[in-house]
């Protein structure tokens, strides 16, 4: 059996209200499929999800949050724009976006420290 793809990508954050609000603005995300108390979920693209899930105290205890084990990337249409965007919202760039490998690729801290990254395929 072969993987279908990703379902959803849940991000634990400290405070919902002020992620929501960064997240929204800055990706456009639109209303959200899942509107719970704990957490929101929205459609990304083509059948992936992306939620944010309110964490409790214990399990930020003792988190690096930039060295996580664990990161993605941002499927996005102009890596330039959403960088300046972005900044706009009080992400902090560890690198602007750079040409690898035939993709653009930038990586960020949201507004609590968690490490992203944004993609951009290179146009021909």
């Amino acid at each position: 059996m072969k993987l279908n793809g990703i379902n959803v990508v849940y991000l634990y954050v400290q405070d919902l209200a002020k992620q929501r609000k960064f997240y929204e603005q800055g990706f456009d995300l639109g209303k959200p499929l899942i509107d719970a108390k704990w957490w929101v979920e929205y459609a990304a693209g083509t059948g992936s999800h992306f939620a944010l899930q309110q964490g409790d105290a214990t399990r930020f205890e003792g988190a690096n949050r930039a060295k996580g084990t664990v990161k993605f990337s941002f499927d996005v249409v102009d890596i330039q724009k959403m960088t300046e965007k972005l900044k706009g919202l009080g992400a902090k760039f560890h690198y602007e976006p750079r040409q690898e490998y035939g993709f653009w690729l930038a990586e960020f801290e949201d507004p609590e420290g968690n490490v992203l990254r944004l993609f951009e395929k290179v146009k021909k």
